[in-house]
C-alpha cells in the first residue's frame, strides 16, 4: 500500500479513536497498544500511524466505506453481520452458568438467558470458556462480545470494563450445614480459629473472605462446584459465597442450609460484563434487559433455575 494511502489511514484512524485510551509501547518496537490488543504502527516523521481496520478490529467492530467516509461500527453491527455472538462464562457457578460433563454443554440461569438474547438478535450462540481469575483478561484480548454468568456489579471491574444494568439482588452470605444453623448467626461466629472455609480464587468470593476473615482457617479451592459438596461431607465447615447460590445448593441437598440471606454480609447486584467504548452495543444489552425484565422472563428464570420450581417455558 502507497505511504500516502498508509499515512491517511493511520490519521483517520487516530481520529475516531478520540476520548480511547491508547497506550504506546517504545517507538522503537512500531508498536501499539489498544483495548488489550497490540496492532503494527509504521513510524512517519517519528509518528506512529495504524491502519483503520485493525483499529476497528481491536475495538470489536469492522469497518466500512459509506461514500467517501471509512465507518468504523459497533460490535453490534458486526454480530449481526458475522451472524453469530460470542459469550464468555466460567461453566462453575451454579446456579447461573454450569458446564455439564455429560451433555458437554452450559447450562444455567445466564446460559438460558443469552441464548434468549441471541435469538432476539438473529443470530446463533457461542459460548466461550472462560475462568475468574482469567475474565477480565480475556475480555480485553477480545475472546469474548459479552461474559455471563453470576457476575457481580462493582466498581473496580467497571474501571477496565463497563458492566450493565443489574436484573438480579444479591449479597455475600454462608452456606453451611443443616445442624451448625444455630452455630454460624454472624460474620463473628464463622471467624474463628476452629472454623475452615473454602473459597474460589479470583473472583468477588475470595476478595471478601481476604478482607473480613482473620482467625479462621482459609482454604482455597480451585473448582467452586466442589465447595458445597465438601461443607456437606464436613470437609469444610463454611462457603462464604453469593446469597442465591446458597439459597441454590440448599434446594438441591437437605445437608445444606443458607444463612443470613434476608441479612447478608453485602450488598450487590449481577450484571453482564461487556468492553469500554461502545455505547451502541451497550444501549441495545440494556433495552434488552429492560424487556426481559418488564415480559417477565427474568422471573420465570429465577423460578427455574434458583428456586427449583419447575420448567421454564420457551417463547
Amino acid at each position: 500500500m502507497p505511504k500516502k494511502v498508509l499515512v491517511v489511514f493511520a490519521l483517520f484512524a487516530l481520529l475516531i479513536t478520540g476520548g480511547t485510551s491508547l497506550s504506546l509501547a517504545d517507538s522503537q518496537t512500531e508498536q501499539l497498544e489498544l483495548n488489550g490488543k497490540t496492532l503494527s504502527t509504521v513510524t512517519v516523521n517519528g509518528k506512529p500511524y495504524v491502519l483503520v481496520n485493525q483499529v476497528a478490529q481491536a475495538s470489536g467492530g469492522d469497518v466500512h466505506k459509506n461514500s467517501n467516509t471509512f465507518v468504523i461500527g459497533s460490535r453490534l453491527d458486526y454480530i449481526l453481520k458475522k451472524g453469530v455472538i460470542r459469550v464468555g462464562t466460567t461453566g462453575d457457578y451454579k446456579p447461573f452458568t454450569y458446564f455439564n460433563p455429560k451433555t458437554k454443554e452450559f447450562e444455567g440461569y445466564d446460559i438460558e438467558a443469552a441464548k434468549l438474547m441471541a435469538a432476539d438478535l438473529g443470530v446463533k450462540i457461542t459460548f466461550v470458556k472462560t475462568s475468574w481469575p482469567a475474565l477480565m483478561e480475556d475480555l480485553h484480548k477480545n475472546k469474548f462480545d459479552i461474559a455471563v454468568g453470576g457476575i457481580s456489579r462493582n466498581t473496580d471491574r467497571q474501571k477496565t470494563a463497563h458492566l450493565t444494568h443489574p436484573y438480579i439482588n444479591d449479597g455475600k452470605a454462608p452456606l453451611i450445614r443443616q445442624e451448625d444453623k444455630e452455630k454460624y448467626t454472624s460474620l463473628g461466629a464463622i471467624d474463628q480459629p476452629d472454623v475452615t472455609i473454602g473459597v474460589n480464587p479470583g473472583g468477588t468470593n475470595q476478595k471478601f473472605v481476604d478482607a473480613n476473615i482473620t482467625k479462621a482457617k482459609v482454604v482455597v479451592i480451585e473448582n467452586n462446584l466442589d465447595i458445597p459438596n465438601m461443607v456437606a461431607e464436613g470437609k469444610v465447615d463454611v462457603m462464604i459465597t453469593d446469597s442465591i447460590e446458597a439459597i441454590y445448593y440448599a434446594s438441591q441437598d437437605s445437608r445444606l442450609y443458607a444463612a443470613l440471606t434476608d441479612n447478608t454480609f453485602t450488598k450487590s447486584q449481577k450484571g453482564y460484563l461487556m468492553h469500554r467504548g461502545d455505547p451502541v452495543f451497550q444501549n441495545w444489552v440494556n433495552l434488552w434487559m429492560e424487556e426481559m425484565e418488564l415480559n417477565g422472563e427474568f422471573d420465570r428464570l429465577k423460578e427455574k433455575w434458583i428456586y427449583n420450581k419447575g420448567e421454564y417455558k420457551e417463547r
